[in-house]
């Protein structure tokens, strides 16, 4: 499965670390969010999800890479598309790797700022 999350700086160490500790707050345990990509389709993900759509970029990352650097993903809250990849803890090292496995920011092809 495909996961997004939405714009160029959405990866930021400051992002992250801000995520993480809201989720912690909240959850109990570190995380921040993405959203699940049905067959892929970007499109199709952005016309259901505001928060997609609004970004003209996107960064994807397999759950199988997430999974494989030591992220779990799990299904949270009410909005069946929205997960959390959860981890250890967060410091700059665990984004970094995080990082690695979301690919570099490109054009959301779903983009539509005014709808």
């Amino acid at each position: 499965m495909l996961v997004v999350r939405g714009g160029r700086n959405s990866l930021s160490d400051d992002l992250l670390a801000r995520a993480a500790m809201d989720t912690w707050e909240h959850h109990r345990f570190f995380g921040v969010s993405v959203l699940g990509v049905p067959d892929d389709d970007l499109t199709a993900l952005s016309g259901r999800e505001p928060a997609i759509r609004r970004r003209p970029e996107v960064r994807t990352a397999r759950v199988g890479a997430l999974r494989r650097a030591g992220f779990e993903v799990v299904g949270t809250f009410a909005n069946p598309a929205h997960y959390s990849v959860v981890m250890e803890e967060p410091t700059p090292a665990v984004f970094g790797q995080l990082r690695s496995c979301f690919s570099e920011p490109q054009p959301n092809p779903g983009y539509e700022p005014d709808r």
